[in-house]
């Protein structure tokens, strides 16, 4: 049986997340670890807690400097919302993705695909 916890502290945190990289995997923001009848860290949730930004830009009527200025503007929004981190989408077929190292985001090299699911 798996049993499911909140994570408490850093020290958990820090520990769940280096057995996910043991592992090959990431979990970023991640507020629950997943535990085996052993004992052992088997798997992590991030539960409605992961800040995620997604983007739309004019391909034809935004130039550089715009990107610049939204990209600058994005942040300080973010730092104002009290985030010390956060994830952009960035599809592969974005103009924008060989700059997003640039802009100094750093890839997960995930090849994830992110799903909805409405509950009503």
């Amino acid at each position: 049986m798996i049993e499911v916890r909140k994570i408490k502290t850093k020290e958990e945190y820090v520990y769940a997340n280096k057995m996910a990289k043991k592992n090959g995997h990431s979990v970023p923001c991640a507020t629950h670890v997943l535990h085996n009848k052993e004992g052992d860290v088997v798997g992590l949730w991030s539960l409605a807690s992961v800040p995620m930004v997604f983007v739309w830009s004019h391909e034809d009527k935004m130039d550089k400097t715009d990107s610049i200025y939204c990209n600058e503007t994005l942040h300080a929004l973010m730092d104002e919302k009290g985030y010390k981190e956060f994830l952009i989408a960035c599809d592969k077929d974005s103009p924008y993705y060989k700059y997003m190292d640039k802009f100094g985001y750093e890839s997960l090299d995930w090849e994830t695909c992110i799903f909805s699911k409405n509950l009503k």
